[in-house]
């Protein structure tokens, strides 16, 4: 699945020529709205036949990034699924669907060379130095 999921990134990246979360949700018709979550991150919701990104207008703008890519990985992969992003919480669910978005997010957020860029640094202080969660750094290369 992990392949299939990078091979999907690939080709959204090609056909949108951007990684940037929100210009590819824009990109492709998908929408975000910013609202208080409470405890919430985010959450994905197909409603009436339209896509929709819920994003906690908490987040900071790293935050914001990592949520938004995360969603539109349900939205990619799981269309017709509704899907809840919980603060601090979702990168280290076990679920099947809350995996594969992680895999999305962190194929659509993190180059493959990063480790040629950062030769001599610990994953901590690469996800410091770039703004990642560190559970997604893990997930692209170990």
């Amino acid at each position: 699945m992990k392949k299939y999921i990078k091979q999907e990134v690939i080709r959204l990246l090609k056909k949108y020529n951007t990684n940037d979360p929100e210009e590819l949700a824009n990109r492709m018709g998908i929408m975000i709205i910013n609202m208080p979550l409470g405890s919430n991150a985010g959450s994905y919701r197909f409603i009436k036949k339209k896509r929709v990104i819920f994003v906690n207008s908490d987040l900071e703008y790293h935050q914001r990034k990592v949520v938004i890519a995360h969603e539109l990985g349900h939205a990619v992969l799981h269309p017709k699924t509704n899907c809840c992003f919980i603060k601090n919480k979702t990168l280290l669910l076990s679920s099947k669907v809350e995996k594969e978005a992680n895999i999305f997010a962190c194929e659509l957020l993190v180059h493959d060379n990063l480790l040629r860029d950062y030769i001599n640094y610990s994953l901590n202080e690469i996800a410091n130095a770039e703004y990642l969660p560190l559970e997604l750094l893990e997930l692209k290369f170990n």
